[in-house]
């Protein structure tokens, strides 16, 4: 007869709180979007129209439609996590909320700084000690996608300052 173990509560919470902010991710396109069609239909325009004569909203929805990549960047940290391998994990958090503070997503920021937060504390990871000078070559390797969400935010943030 198997012996079952329970899960500690730790683990779960950590779980629960990936999952919470993969879900709040992948959800925030399909918001969006009902937002812009809800616009159009007050101002009788079609989709197109709206992110055409409305620059801040086409920012938004671009946005937007980046956030569920992110999700699957926060699930392969997660992944990754359980194999272990601390420097992948570390760099994808910190480049992600770079990329979260670039694009002024406030409330993403906290959530990813939370999830985060709580993944370095139970894993015990060591935050300081692995950010020593990386070579190119294994920044590319660990953060490639991150690299790619950072070089948009940055076209974001570019795109909102001008709007200002």
């Amino acid at each position: 007869m198997a012996k079952k173990y329970k899960v500690s509560s730790g683990i779960q919470k950590v779980k629960r709180n990936f999952m919470i902010a993969k879900t709040v991710l992948f959800i925030t396109p399909v918001i969006c979007y009902f937002y812009i069609s809800l616009r159009a239909m007050m101002y009788g325009m079609d989709f197109q129209q709206v992110l055409i004569q409305e620059p801040q909203i086409t920012i938004i929805f671009l946005i937007a439609m980046v956030n569920p990549y992110i999700a699957y960047l926060v699930h392969l940290i997660q992944q990754k996590l359980a194999q272990g391998k601390k420097n992948f994990v570390l760099v994808n958090m910190f480049l992600l909320l770079v990329a979260e503070a670039l694009m002024l997503n406030v409330f993403y920021f906290i959530i990813l700084a939370y999830v985060f937060y709580g993944a370095i504390k139970y894993y015990e990871l060591p935050l300081f000690s692995s950010f020593t000078p990386f070579r190119m070559k294994p920044l590319l390797f660990h953060a490639g996608g991150s690299l790619f969400v950072i070089l948009i935010s940055s076209i974001c943030l570019f795109a909102t300052i001008r709007l200002m």
